[in-house]
């Protein structure tokens, strides 16, 4: 009797995955406290602010220094700088939260894992891509009547939203399975 490939080749651990330092980095237990549904949540939402935070903040700066000679024209710029980094650190714990799905190679994931990054990005994307036209017909409208500046928050806010968005599904989604993973467990063990 012949022994196919798939008898003799299992499926490789998770831990035969999850090679370098960047799979180390998120898989270390440190990351564990951002991995409860809860601290999923809560880190989606200041996420979300500081998304805001970032559009609006230089863009107020721009205006502000066009109006006002006394303000710097350069305070915009260096807002968008400083207001950047929070928002790059909190979104790496976002995806921290998730495994790193989005920071990782394919070969890196297991099924599952390969199976949530990919439900979360059709879902994104099939929400920007009408966003993304609302959007590019509003900067169209915005600039030819010479708003520019609000144009500007239009590409802005859709740049954000398409970095943003898959993050926030899969953090959301595997926060609600852990809820209805502890649910089940809690009427299982009430139940026996």
């Amino acid at each position: 009797m012949h022994k196919t490939a798939a008898t003799t080749n299992p499926s490789p651990s998770r831990a035969q995955l999850r090679r370098g330092l960047l799979a180390e980095a998120h898989d270390s237990p440190s990351m564990e406290q951002f991995r409860t549904p809860t601290a999923r949540r809560r880190l989606i939402a200041l996420h979300l602010f500081l998304s805001g935070i970032l559009i609006t903040v230089p863009e107020l700066l721009f205006l502000w220094s066009n109006e006002d000679p006394a303000v710097p024209g350069w305070g915009f710029a260096a807002a968008a700088v400083v207001l950047y980094l929070p928002w790059m650190f909190v979104t790496g714990m976002v995806n921290g939260s998730v495994g790193g799905i989005f920071d990782l190679k394919t070969m890196q994931l297991d099924e599952l894992e390969r199976r949530d990054r990919d439900a979360a990005y059709r879902t994104a994307y099939r929400v920007m891509i009408p966003l993304a036209m609302v959007l590019c017909g509003a900067v169209g409208g915005l600039t030819a009547a010479g708003r520019g500046a609000l144009a500007f928050w239009c590409v802005a806010a859709l740049l954000v939203a398409q970095l943003g968005l898959p993050q926030y599904i899969a953090a959301w989604r595997l926060a609600a399975r852990q809820d209805a993973d502890a649910a089940f467990a809690d009427t299982d063990a009430h139940g026996a």
